[in-house]
């Protein structure tokens, strides 16, 4: 069935196109997602404070005049993306090969010249702020004197003419849509606008299956297959796809737009009672320029018929207002904000105070975000694995074939670090107790301590030493 819908491509390409995109993400929400998230733009909801403080016309005539309302747009949709981010895959992940050969060696090299760490961040941070993002995974030829060609050197690993690459798809460059028959991806599109070597933009289809890449524009007047379906080099989908339903801030939104909102309203007050006004009661015989330093208003003195003294006054305007109400909302709205977001309040003011705590109290302290993070364990796991699987694909379909026997019964742990610091003194008082009532091996306590990264070297290194402290001096 896939393959005869795909071979539609040739002949019909507008329906397949029309079909897979039955399955797309509505554009129009996502373009709403990123004009709230990059441009500040708050005319997307009815609460938000765009639609609420207007701009208003006062004056008739000549002396009419716009006013232009306070409208304060408050970062808090990055903040709650960047940290949800950061606690998930801020630090980089540690793999853990079954076992150790050329094939891992070979993985792990991929792994750090395609820099997946970084794109992971990137991938997971779209996804949570845009709702979908991509990593799509290609064959390019090695480069004389490239970054890749030296790591082959390094591992003496066989010359190879070709590389495992990658890069990031994202919703400003193009739209994606994945082709799923049940839980199954079956193809995945891209589409996007390019202009030719003459100037004209023309659209641009990309689709990949389990093992073709399928190209098609509109160069002729209409969408048409370029060249035959092109081997792509791997086993399956070249692409890692992950989406969420909604932006991770849709939970706390109509919180977010309240804070806006009543901090806007707040800076539009002050504008008009914030600073001193001075009502005038009567008439002024002098009034004191701005740089007197002695500044005296003169108000002339009358007397009535009753003999009782007539003059004008001066005072100054201050507002009836409820700063202590005000404060509790602003407080209270944001404790709700980061508190149902999941998100720590990071913030110099609350960290300033903290001291010297332990480790344990530390990570209490971020336990929401930590509860976040490791709920979405699964989803990045899944993630990862996906990421090892093609690149294992390719490697062994296509650029290092040879090492095919080593796929059969490679697999991976995936080992998600955090981004709060250790309490390594308390860790090591522990561990070091546990070590001397013999309760640990000395393999053990060096791999809970986490600071080297082969602790059975390790283990060797320090009976070398104590061999060498231990050693009898010969008697000449």
């Amino acid at each position: 069935m896939e393959e005869e819908f795909l071979l539609l491509l040739k002949t019909e390409p507008d329906k397949v196109i029309a079909k897979i995109k039955e399955q797309s993400k509505d554009s129009a929400k996502i373009l709403a997602y990123q004009k709230e998230y990059k441009e500040h733009d708050r005319t997307i909801r009815d609460s938000q404070v765009g639609n609420i403080q207007k701009d208003k016309t006062v004056g008739l005539g000549e002396k009419a005049k716009l006013v232009r309302a306070v409208r304060i747009p408050i970062d808090y949709q990055k903040k709650i993306v960047s940290t949800a981010t950061a606690f998930e895959v801020g630090k980089p992940v540690t793999l853990i090969p079954s076992e150790i050969n050329d094939l891992s060696e070979l993985i792990s090299m991929i792994w750090k010249s395609n820099r997946i760490d970084s794109l992971l961040q990137k991938l997971v941070s779209l996804k949570k702020a845009e709702t979908q993002g991509a990593i799509q995974f290609y064959i390019s030829e090695l480069k004389d004197n490239s970054l890749f060609g030296k790591i082959l050197n390094f591992l003496k690993l066989k010359s190879q003419a070709k590389e495992i690459k990658s890069k990031l798809l994202d919703n400003t460059k193009g739209v994606m849509t994945p082709y799923f028959i049940g839980d199954d991806m079956i193809a995945f599109m891209w589409e996007y606008k390019a202009k030719n070597s003459e100037g004209k933009e023309l659209n641009h289809v990309e689709i990949w299956d389990s093992l073709n890449y399928h190209y098609l524009n509109d160069s002729s007047g209409k969408l048409a297959y370029i060249e035959n379906p092109i081997p792509h080099g791997f086993d399956r989908i070249p692409i890692v796809y992950v989406n969420q339903d909604e932006p991770e801030w849709f939970v706390v939104r109509e919180l977010i737009d309240r804070y806006e909102t009543s901090l806007s309203k707040l800076g539009g007050s002050n504008d008009y009672t914030a600073y001193p006004l001075l009502q005038i009661f009567g008439e002024v015989n002098s009034f004191p320029e701005k740089d007197d330093s002695g500044k005296v208003l003169q108000f002339p003195i009358k007397i009535d018929d009753e003999g009782k003294q007539i003059h004008g006054k001066a005072e100054f305007l201050t507002a009836d207002n409820s700063a202590e109400s005000a404060k509790l909302e602003f407080d209270s709205v944001k404790d709700l904000i980061y508190s149902i977001s999941h998100t720590p309040d990071l913030s110099f003011n609350n960290l300033k105070g903290m001291g010297d705590v332990s480790g344990v109290a530390l990570k209490l302290m971020f336990l929401d975000a930590v509860i976040k993070s490791t709920i979405n364990e699964g989803d990045n796991r899944t993630m990862i694995e996906r990421i090892l699987n093609i690149i294992t694909s390719g490697i062994v379909k296509t650029t290092n074939t040879n090492l095919v026997k080593f796929s059969l019964t490679l697999f991976y742990e995936v080992v998600f670090n955090s981004i709060i610091p250790d309490d390594v003194k308390t860790a090591t008082d522990i561990i070091t107790s546990l070590k001397s009532a013999g309760l640990l091996s000395t393999v053990t306590a060096i791999k809970l301590l986490d600071i080297v990264e082969n602790p059975e070297d390790e283990v060797t290194l320090i009976n070398a030493e104590v061999a060498t402290l231990t050693k009898v001096p010969e008697v000449v």
